[in-house]
């Protein structure tokens, strides 16, 4: 039950930490940022559970009594063997078939994560109110994790990602995906393309498969550097926005489609 609970306050936690560290990272659109974490509070607390009982079972329980044998066996109890141990439960998980085109830094931070609510798990149960202590902590660090970012962000310590203004003159040129398709939009406000559409990609009353032919394009500015918006019509073959997005020596247009809630993207670069 420690380790549970534990885990119900380390998701909460993980999400905080993770919409901070978001902030800074280039995206095609903004970020949700830490407060994503208030909307997502009542799916954590009900679909939690289950995972955290299979964590604990899975993961965290293993891990403490492999730590445990080997302090045992090496006559030398010590914490440090409760990072040691986790590696084992994650390396049986990443063996799997299924897991195995996941990147390697997915499994350090699954270790990392791992050790850190085992060695809460284990700190926590000998202490006369495990639960009021682990509430305490968790409730005390997410209260960190959030001070600490308003600092890093509020003073200009780490910037907050925003996409280059970026003038109409710098979007003429030629326009790439990453398999073989190409915009190019002139700066009469001529766009031609050749191949433009992945394979996969279907939008809405528009025809599937690849996209060639010749049409106009505009551009907005917008309100802010989120906005910034380039329409393309292309007879009816293409008929769209993209945002303006990368970085100042590296633009890329967006085009977003697919579920709203989890959209993907279609990306172009200079």
């Amino acid at each position: 039950m420690a380790s549970v609970l534990t885990l119900m306050m380390a998701m909460p936690l993980l999400v905080e930490l993770w919409g901070f560290i978001e902030l800074a990272l280039e995206a095609p659109a903004p970020h949700d940022g830490p407060g994503i974490v208030v909307l997502m509070a009542p799916s954590l607390m009900c679909l939690g559970l289950p995972v955290a009982l299979l964590v604990t079972l899975l993961g965290v329980v293993p891990t403490l009594a492999l730590a445990g044998w080997a302090g045992r066996r090496s006559g030398r109890e010590a914490w440090w063997w409760v990072p040691v141990a986790s590696t084992l439960p994650v390396a049986v998980v990443a063996a799997l078939p299924p897991s195995r085109t996941a990147p390697w830094w997915w499994w350090s931070a699954a270790v990392v994560t791992l050790s850190a609510v085992a060695l809460v798990t284990r700190r926590a149960v000998p202490v006369r109110r495990p639960y009021r202590s682990v509430l305490f902590g968790g409730t005390l660090a997410m209260l960190a994790v959030g001070v600490t970012g308003l600092v890093v962000y509020g003073t200009g310590l780490v910037d907050e990602y925003r996409p280059p203004r970026t003038p109409m003159a710098e979007l003429s040129g030629t326009w790439r995906d990453t398999r073989g398709g190409t915009l190019v939009l002139d700066p009469t406000g001529r766009a031609t393309a050749e191949g433009l559409m992945p394979d996969t990609f279907r939008g809405d009353n528009r025809p599937a498969g690849r996209c060639d032919g010749t049409g106009t394009w505009t551009y907005d500015t917008g309100s802010s550097p989120w906005f910034q918006r380039v329409d393309v019509t292309l007879g009816d073959c293409w008929s769209g926005g993209w945002t303006v997005g990368g970085t100042p020596e590296r633009l890329k247009l967006n085009h977003e489609y697919g579920d709203p809630d989890s959209p993907d993207w279609y990306v172009l670069t200079r």
